[in-house]
C-alpha cells in the first residue's frame, strides 16, 4: 500500500522520503515540449535520465527500508506505485531477471502518451520518455545492475498507437543509474524555515481545505490514470521536474555558446515564443528559456487551477467561505498548499491590478539547492507562471462565471497584451528567506 507522508509545517509530501507533487497532463506535456522543440540540444538524455534517476533513488530507498522484500515483491511495489501516481499501467511485476538480449514491455495506458497527443501538429517520434526512464530506474534498483532501454518508434501511444512498447536490457560499459546518489536534506538560507501565518483571507479555513483535498480520491484508477478537475493528474517526483528544467537550461546555455545565431532563431523554434514575440522582443538567450518554463506554469495554472475553480468540490466547500472576488485567489492558494509545492502566502493583492505571492519551501528552489547548489538567477518558474495565470483567470477570464477552459480561450486570456505577467523578485535558491513573485499587467511589454 502506498501512503504519502505530508509535513504540515513545510507543505512537502513524500513517498519513501522522495518529494512528490501533483501536476496535470498539460504541464507535463508542455514542459516536455520545451525540451523537445529545441533542435540544438539532446532531448532524450534529459527526459529519460531524469525519470531513471528519481525512480531508482526512490525505489532503492524503499527496498533498503524493507530488506525482507523478495524480487517479486519489489517489482509489484514499483508497478503499484506507478499506477497509484497516475502514470499508467506499466506491467513490470512479471519481468524476469534481464537476459543479455533484454525484454520487451507493453503498456496499454500511459499518462504521458495520452498527454502528448494533445500537443499541436503531428509528432515525429515517440515521446513516452518518462515511462521508459521509470522502467530503467526500477529494474536497476531491483537487480542492482546498470540498465538501458529504448521506445519502439513503431508502437507508441504518443504517436496514436493502442499500446507503447519498450525494450529494456542490461547496459554494458556503463553504471547508469547505479551511481545516482541518495536524496539529501537541503541546507536552507537563514530564516527560510520560518513560515509566517496568513494575513489575507483569514475567514477562509485553509486547514480544513487542505484536509478536504487530502481526502479526495486522487489516485490512479484501474488504468493507472487520475481524471480530476477537468484534467489528468499525476502525483509526480518533484525532482523529475527539477532535473528536466534545470538541465534544459544548462543544455541551452551550452548550445548558445556554440551556435552563434541561436539566440535570434529561438523565436522560430518555439511557437509559444513566437506568440510572445512582440511582447518580449527585448529578451535574448537564456531569458527566452525562462519565458518557456514560465509558460509551462501559465498552462498549468490556467488548466489545473481553473479546473479546480470550476469543480463541484470547489463550489461545495470553498465558495460558501468567499466574500469578495479576491477571495477566489485565497481559496485556490489554500488548495495549492495541499499539492506538495511548499507553503504559499498572499502578501498583497490589489483588485485587477497587482498580486504578490510568497512561497516557503518551494519545490523548485529546494530541488535546485539539492541537485545543483545555489542559483545565480531566479528559478521558481512554476510559482511565477501560476501567479500570472491566477490573475488572468480571475480578472481576464472571470473564472467566477465558469467559462470553458479551451485552448483558444487560453490564447485569448494568457497571451493578451493586456494580460498579467509575473516577475520573480526573491528566490530561496539564491539565498532569500522565501521566493516572491510580483504579478502586474503588461509588466514586460514596455
Amino acid at each position: 500500500m502506498i501512503v504519502p507522508q505530508r509535513d504540515n509545517a513545510t507543505g512537502i509530501v513524500t513517498i519513501d522520503n522522495e518529494p512528490v507533487i501533483f501536476h496535470c497532463n498539460h504541464y507535463n506535456r508542455v514542459l516536455q515540449l520545451v525540451v523537445e522543440d529545441c533542435h540544438y540540444i539532446k532531448r532524450e538524455p534529459i527526459l529519460i535520465n531524469a525519470a531513471a534517476e528519481v525512480s531508482f533513488r526512490q525505489m532503492r530507498a524503499h527496498f533498503d527500508a524493507n530488506p525482507g522484500m523478495n524480487r517479486a515483491a519489489r517489482l509489484a511495489y514499483a508497478e503499484e506505485f506507478y499506477r497509484f501516481c497516475g502514470f499508467g499501467d506499466l506491467p513490470i511485476a512479471g519481468i524476469p531477471p534481464l537476459p543479455p538480449e533484454g525484454v520487451f514491455i507493453e503498456e496499454a495506458f500511459s499518462h504521458y502518451g495520452c498527454a502528448l497527443r494533445l500537443n499541436y501538429g503531428k509528432r515525429r517520434w515517440a515521446g513516452d520518455y518518462f515511462d521508459l526512464g521509470f522502467a530503467v530506474g526500477v529494474l536497476a534498483a531491483v537487480d542492482g545492475i546498470a540498465v538501458t532501454g529504448q521506445i519502439d518508434q513503431a508502437q507508441s501511444i504518443s504517436l496514436g498507437a493502442d499500446k507503447s512498447r519498450f525494450h529494456i536490457a542490461p547496459a554494458t560499459g556503463d553504471r547508469f543509474p547505479l551511481d545516482t546518489p541518495p536524496i539529501v536534506p537541503v541546507s536552507l538560507p537563514p530564516r527560510a524555515d520560518q513560515v509566517p501565518v496568513r494575513t489575507v483571507g483569514l475567514h477562509i479555513d485553509e486547514t480544513a481545505i487542505i484536509a478536504a483535498v487530502g481526502t479526495l480520491p486522487l489516485t490512479g484508477d484501474e488504468n493507472g490514470m487520475i481524471p480530476a478537475f477537468g484534467v489528468f493528474l499525476t502525483r509526480h517526483y518533484a525532482d523529475y521536474y527539477n532535473f528536466v528544467s534545470f538541465r534544459y537550461e544548462r543544455a541551452l546555455a551550452e548550445a548558445l555558446k556554440t551556435h552563434k545565431y541561436l539566440s535570434d532563431v529561438l523565436w522560430f523554434e518555439y511557437p509559444a515564443l513566437f506568440y510572445y514575440k512582440d511582447k518580449f522582443s527585448h529578451l535574448k538567450g537564456m531569458e527566452l528559456a525562462s519565458t518557456l518554463l514560465i509558460e509551462a506554469g501559465h498552462i498549468c495554472g490556467f488548466n489545473t487551477m481553473g479546473g479546480i475553480m470550476r469543480s463541484d468540490p470547489w463550489y461545495q466547500l470553498i465558495v460558501p467561505q468567499l466574500r469578495t472576488k479576491e477571495d477566489w485567489i485565497s481559496g485556490v492558494v489554500a488548495c495549492i498548499n495541499a499539492l506538495g509545492w511548499g507553503v504559499w502566502r498572499i502578501h498583497e493583492i490589489i483588485p485587477n491590478e497587482r498580486l504578490v505571492l510568497r512561497a516557503w519551501h518551494p519545490y523548485e528552489s529546494l530541488g535546485h539547492l539539492r541537485l545543483f547548489g545555489e542559483a545565480d538567477h531566479p528559478i521558481d518558474y512554476l510559482l511565477t507562471g501560476i501567479g500570472g495565470s491566477l490573475m488572468n483567470l480571475l480578472y481576464s477570464a472571470d473564472i467566477t462565471t465558469k467559462p470553458d477552459l479551451t485552448l483558444d480561450f487560453y490564447y485569448k486570456v494568457n497571451r493578451s497584451k493586456a494580460g498579467f505577467w509575473g516577475r520573480q523578485t526573491a528566490c530561496v535558491a539564491m539565498g532569500d528567506a522565501y521566493s516572491e513573485v510580483v504579478v502586474e499587467r503588461n509588466l514586460l511589454s514596455v
